[in-house]
């Protein structure tokens, strides 16, 4: 998470919470242990003339340990997910197999100064009762932090688009590549004026989509392609035939998820740090692999060195899996390859 977003959640106290709730439920099961076993000794003096001290030990410590067994034992039972199970069925099983247990074992070793008051069916209900106050608890707890990290994802989410935004500012107005752009378009006002007309209305279609993309998370992948195809026209108009682009994708997945100018960004660093030439064209090739793109182009190191902050990638990697999930990239057999998760 990037220092943004740190200090506006420190701002907005959400740190704060969160680890209040994370400290309440650490402590609070102790808390119950500690103190609901007094209840049961109160009883307990009501049925006997004479207290016993070593049986009032023995009862606090038997009453905490349960209280304990039961909690943790729920808040395990909370956390498992099954497919084909309801999370309810699982917690009613699992807490009258374990209360069930716990009577039966409290029965059985029972003192015989206990035994006369204590029964299984009694036991049995007033634990459940435990149970079910314990599990409203928990239930709360769980509650209360998934609704903090919801809100400290939306926050860091919020934070992340920003820097997005801001680099997208910066590719808007790059004086590199304005500056190629025009001077393309001054050689073919000059040479060919159907090509410049035509280049300059896929130059604005391109830009306009660029401002506009700064509004949305993620874009079907069937406008994504669009949008490199007349950033592609743009780069062949430049490089002629010392780039290529191979596309292999079906129909199916045109209509998946993808955040905007993804592709774009890497077919341009493919150019940017890369050779290319009449006789060694640069390919660039972009093939699918489940629900995901792969990206990937032949490593032709440039005779000098591309000036670069290098953060692009790691940008793209941080915008990914904050909407989505983590992107895969690096080098394979001479090529540099870049897996991008679709989104369904």
């Amino acid at each position: 998470m990037c220092r943004f977003s740190k200090s506006f959640l420190a701002k907005n106290g959400f740190f704060i919470e969160c680890c209040s709730v994370s400290k309440l439920e650490k402590y609070l099961p102790f808390i119950l242990a500690a103190a609901t076993p007094l209840m049961t000794i109160f009883n307990y003096s009501s049925f006997v003339e004479e207290i016993q001290f070593d049986l009032v030990l023995l009862t606090y410590t038997q009453t905490g340990i349960t209280i304990l067994i039961i909690w943790y034992s729920n808040k395990w039972l909370i956390g498992l997910k099954w497919k084909s199970v309801s999370s309810w069925f699982i917690l009613f099983v699992g807490n009258l197999i374990i209360i069930s247990i716990i009577s039966y074992l409290s029965v059985l070793n029972a003192p015989k100064e206990l035994s006369a008051i204590i029964s299984f069916w009694v036991l049995f209900i007033r634990l459940a009762l435990v149970a079910v106050i314990l599990n409203v608890v928990l239930r709360v707890f769980e509650s209360q932090k998934e609704r903090s990290k919801l809100q400290v994802q939306n926050l860091a989410l919020q934070s992340e688009n920003l820097k997005f935004q801001v680099e997208t500012l910066k590719q808007q107005i790059n004086p590199h590549f304005l500056f190629n752009s025009l001077n393309t378009l001054l050689d073919l006002i000059e040479d060919n004026q159907e090509e410049a007309v035509d280049f300059t209305r896929k130059f604005s279609s391109l830009y306009r989509i660029v401002l506009q993309s700064s509004d949305h998370d993620f874009i079907p992948l069937k406008d994504e392609l669009q949008f490199l195809n007349d950033y592609w026209i743009l780069l062949k108009t430049r490089f002629r035939d010392a780039i290529a682009l191979e596309v292999h994708l079906s129909k199916e997945k045109e209509d998946l998820q993808i955040p905007p100018l993804s592709l774009q960004f890497l077919v341009e660093n493919a150019v940017k740090h890369n050779e290319a030439s009449k006789i060694k064209p640069l390919k660039i090739i972009i093939r699918e692999s489940d629900n995901c793109l792969i990206v990937s182009n032949k490593i032709i190191p440039k005779s000098f060195s591309v000036p670069g902050e290098k953060v692009g990638l790691e940008n793209l990697q941080k915008r990914f899996t904050l909407l989505f999930q983590p992107i895969e990239f690096g080098k394979n057999d001479g090529d540099f390859v870049v897996k991008l998760p679709l989104k369904s």
